[in-house]
């Protein structure tokens, strides 16, 4: 009897020993897995508009034909894809909302008025949501036209903020006034040799115009940058990181493949052509880039 209760006792000394290690493993691995390992990468496409216009014979590289967006909706909604936010992006990242299965992002460069006389109608009609980005300084200036023509008018504020109400558009920063290429500078960029600090206090007081201009007239601040050309450099990347936007987007035509919040500052974007249909346009995105 001695020997078996001897045997009992080393017996359960065993399992709380087993119990114990197991926990203790547990622990380490919960505590030194990254995240990036435990989840995979947010598959994203993200398609780059700029306007819409409702003659044919006018398109050009950056203006299409309003069917062929609606011909994209359609496309979006029958392959159960979900459009979504920059915001929902950094929700995702930062906070662990999570994003709809299939997400998608549709952009507009720019701010032009067919933006809300073509596309808006319909983002309601299919019920899709868009980032428009608009020049801060066109905006302004579009207060004063009086007779606003859907092939080179930009929007007002007040038309930008009936748009993001609806809860379909989301309005992001593109500059206040640096939209050009001139003197050596492109866009948002830094020019070669330029001195840092000079660089930076341009590039902050030009960013912080538009996200004043954006809080008085909409009453949000933007949470992105969308760069004038895709044009940046590492200096501009620290700079609006400095300032708190929470991504930036790129011109670069790729799938993205986001796991961190790192990766939110190289957002890719493809630009939709004008003569390819919304099948052979999805379809070659995903072909090309290899799944």
């Amino acid at each position: 009897m001695y020997i078996s209760l001897k045997l009992n006792k080393l017996l359960m000394l065993s399992l709380l020993g087993a119990v114990m290690l197991s926990v203790i493993c547990t622990a380490v691995f919960q505590t030194t897995t990254p995240v990036s390992m435990q989840a995979q990468p947010v598959k994203l496409a993200v398609i780059m508009y700029h306007g819409l216009i409702d003659d044919t014979s006018k398109q050009n590289q950056y203006f299409i034909d309003t069917k062929y967006f609606e011909e994209d909706l359609k496309y979006i909604t029958s392959k159960g894809y979900r459009t979504i936010f920059a915001s929902d992006l950094t929700d995702y990242f930062e906070k662990g909302t999570p994003l709809p299965e299939n997400p998608i992002m549709l952009t507009f460069d720019d701010g032009y008025y067919n933006n809300y006389a073509f596309a808006f109608p319909l983002l309601k009609k299919y019920n899709c949501k868009a980032v428009i980005s608009p020049i801060g300084i066109a905006a302004d200036q579009a207060e004063n036209d009086t007779k606003q023509n859907t092939f080179y008018s930009q929007c007002k504020w007040s038309q930008l903020k009936e748009m993001q109400d609806s809860g379909l558009v989301e309005i992001q920063n593109h500059t206040y006034n640096l939209h050009h290429i001139d003197n050596g500078r492109s866009g948002a960029k830094n020019n070669p040799d330029e001195d840092f600090n000079a660089y930076k206090a341009m590039l902050t007081a030009d960013l912080e115009q538009f996200n004043t201009r954006m809080y008085d007239e909409l009453g949000t601040y933007p949470n992105s940058i969308v760069f004038p050309f895709g044009s940046f450099s590492s200096d501009t990347l620290t700079i609006v990181k400095e300032m708190n936007f929470k991504a930036a987007f790129d011109c670069e035509e790729k799938l993205n493949f986001l796991s961190s919040k790192d990766d939110l500052f190289r957002i890719h974007r493809f630009l939709r052509p004008n003569n390819m249909s919304s099948n052979n346009f999805f379809e070659n995105i995903y072909k090309e880039s290899g799944v």
